[in-house]
């Protein structure tokens, strides 16, 4: 059972299995108020109970991670054909065979302990760091949990932080296994080869209409329009309510001389402060500067540039000797002053740039402060609003009537896919928190009570599913160019492919690389013969945009010497020869890299351990109360997912 969980999970393979289940149950958690028995248990495992609401949430989570791995929103049909449901029960077996264990060998975590790990959770605090009320409630709202079902699954999470440290802190691969590895990770190897597109055939392909529908039948599943679903959005924001036109020039002339010091900036100079040795140089130098002596020589006859006395750009403030400061800040533009008697001794000023002070102006900003304060007022009603919406929708109303009680206007999507598309292909913009519409919409289906969905931390968006349109076969009529553009793909790619095979086989024989090419392939735009060009040393996993991922593979599964072919990019065919094989000098893992080995050996062991512990409690799995999970009132099930 644990293998199909592991099959399901591509891309994870680095991250122990315990890891799952802490992604998993800390979005459903356990409840602290369990229903035992009858078609709300769902699993049970000694004492331990997976309620149905709680397989319905995991299920939910997994399913969202499938649907991305698919490029689409997967309905629960599609989803359970590649055995999501029998990989969730194993999921979450898995995870009360931990917890029930876990109460068996007294493993806790203490309160201190636990408001600590709430209070660390970067997703509850605030833009200061500090935790975030607001954002609590947020995640309560949108979990559909109370506190204290909060705190629990965060304890329970936290006890198998402990069951994980427990086996993966112990465990170290033996060096002459991270030595192989190392070896065959960094080995790298240098290809000769040439690139065989569609420009080596006299022509391209041609298809005839018989061509063109047998291909369409043939990929008919290609060409299918996805499911809609016709949407009425209804958004709540701050700038839904903002009223500008109703902000007085009373508060416009408050605001603005409540920031007046924000709103001015001080006179900056950029000064050089010359610093002599004594009165008697500085006297001398200052002389010299009155005879006509230009201020740049005279810092060469002294040794030093510009950069040398340079103090930057400044306020009068931010020099810390008052006397320099004034002497600064009243000398004329490049034009060195008198001696100054400084703090450190005499200096010569010099100011090379002046920006005078500026001060917005009330007309400038007026229509600025108009909109923030507006804002500002309408934060204050948002939550007033989003109650006398919900007052509404409990009185039975629309979102439409809702919206008309309350002020706001709906918004209706007449079709949108489960990627965020109309239908014809182009992302519908400006929806707040689309990627969770979506899921939550194609979770939905017409005449459901749906929940809202927050937006920010003070915005609100909720929405009721009108319509589903179901996915049905294109025509052809309707996709025939692209019908016709992919079979000619299809066909180019299948002559070129018998052309580089051919000449795979020609070099395979003994013949010069470079002579046969230039006996099969036509000359390029000057004349030239084809030949061939030779990679740099390449790394198994590297990245090799000429020749693609899929040539460096093949290159790698041979020996020195041996010749390849492989799709590349832009339908092009690569044909290469493994011309160097070179072996890492540094065959030691890297510390991540030998965390990560670690990390799978745990894996495994844990599979072993829970396998185990499985053989000591009793496990019950309750068809009914999974079903209820996808049917809580009964009758059919929820084709929607």
């Amino acid at each position: 059972m644990l293998d199909l969980l592991r099959g399901f999970s591509k891309g994870w393979t680095a991250k122990i299995l315990i890891g799952l289940l802490v992604a998993s149950f800390a979005i459903w958690g356990i409840s602290g108020s369990i229903l035992y028995g009858g078609s709300n248990t769902a699993v049970q495992v000694g004492n331990t109970t997976i309620t149905a609401q709680q397989f319905r949430n995991v299920y939910e989570n997994q399913l969202n991670l499938l649907s991305q791995q698919a490029g689409r929103r997967l309905t629960r049909q599609e989803a359970d054909l590649f055995g999501l449901q029998n990989n969730v029960v194993a999921l979450v077996t898995t995870g009360a065979v931990l917890d029930e264990n876990a109460q068996i060998m007294g493993l806790g975590v203490s309160t201190e302990q636990l408001a600590k790990s709430i209070a660390n959770d970067p997703s509850l605090r605030d833009f200061s760091g500090k935790v975030d009320p607001e954002a609590i409630k947020r995640t309560l709202r949108n979990r559909g949990i109370t506190q204290e079902e909060f705190e629990e699954q965060r304890r329970r999470q936290a006890i198998r932080n402990q069951l994980q440290a427990g086996i993966s802190d112990t465990i170290d691969m033996p060096e002459v296994m991270k030595e192989a590895i190392a070896t065959f990770r960094n080995e790298k190897r240098v290809f000769d080869y040439v690139s065989i597109g569609a420009e080596v055939l006299e022509k391209a392909p041609e298809p005839t209409d018989e061509d063109i529908g047998a291909y369409y039948e043939e990929n008919k599943s290609q060409y299918m329009a996805p499911e809609y679903r016709k949407l009425t959005l209804l958004t709540l924001q701050a700038s839904d309510l903002a009223k500008p036109q109703e902000v007085t020039d009373e508060e416009l002339r408050a605001a603005y001389d409540a920031r007046a010091n924000g709103l001015s900036s001080p006179e900056t100079r950029r000064v050089q402060q010359l610093v002599l040795k004594d009165k008697a140089e500085a006297d001398a130098v200052a002389q010299k500067i009155k005879n006509g002596t230009d201020f740049d020589d005279i810092l060469k006859e002294l040794g030093k540039s510009v950069a040398d006395i340079d103090l930057g750009v400044v306020t009068k403030s931010e020099l810390p000797d008052s006397k320099v400061g004034e002497a600064a800040f009243n000398a004329e533009l490049n034009k060195p002053t008198d001696v100054v008697e400084g703090l450190f001794g005499p200096v010569i000023i010099r100011v090379s740039e002046i920006n005078e002070s500026k001060t917005t102006a009330f007309d400038d900003i007026k229509e600025e402060l108009r909109s923030e304060i507006a804002l500002q007022k309408a934060g204050d009603e948002v939550f007033n609003t989003f109650d006398a919406v919900e007052d509404e929708r409990a009185a039975g109303s629309n979102l439409v009537d809702a919206a008309k009680v309350t002020g706001l206007k709906t918004r209706v999507v007449t079709k949108i896919d489960a990627q965020g598309r109309d239908e014809n292909g182009n992302a519908i913009s400006n929806i707040p928190v689309l990627q969770q519409l979506l899921r939550a919409a194609f979770d939905s289906e017409p005449g459901d009570d749906t929940r809202e969905l927050a937006v920010g931390s003070d915005g609100f968006l909720w929405y009721e599913v009108e319509e589903i349109i179901p996915t049905r076969q294109k025509e052809l009529e309707e996709v025939k160019s692209d019908v016709r553009d992919a079979w000619v793909a299809e066909e180019t790619n299948k002559l070129v492919t018998e052309k580089a095979d051919k000449i795979a086989e020609r070099i395979r024989a003994g013949d010069e690389m470079n002579a046969v090419l230039a006996e099969m392939l036509p000359a390029d735009s000057i004349g030239s013969a084809v030949k061939y060009e030779t990679t740099d040393a390449l790394a198994r996993n590297g990245n090799a945009p000429k020749i693609g991922n899929a040539a460096v593979q093949e290159g790698f599964s041979g020996v020195k010497g041996d010749i390849k072919t492989a799709q590349a990019p832009e339908g092009n065919v690569i044909v290469l020869r493994v011309a160097d094989v070179q072996a890492p000098e540094d065959k030691q893992l890297t510390q991540e890299d030998t965390q990560q080995l670690n990390l799978t050996a745990a894996d495994d062991i844990l599979n072993q351990i829970v396998q185990d512990l499985q053989t000591q409690v009793d496990v019950s799995i309750n068809p009914a109360g999974i079903e209820a999970a996808f049917n809580p009132y009964g009758g059919g099930g929820h084709g929607g997912m």
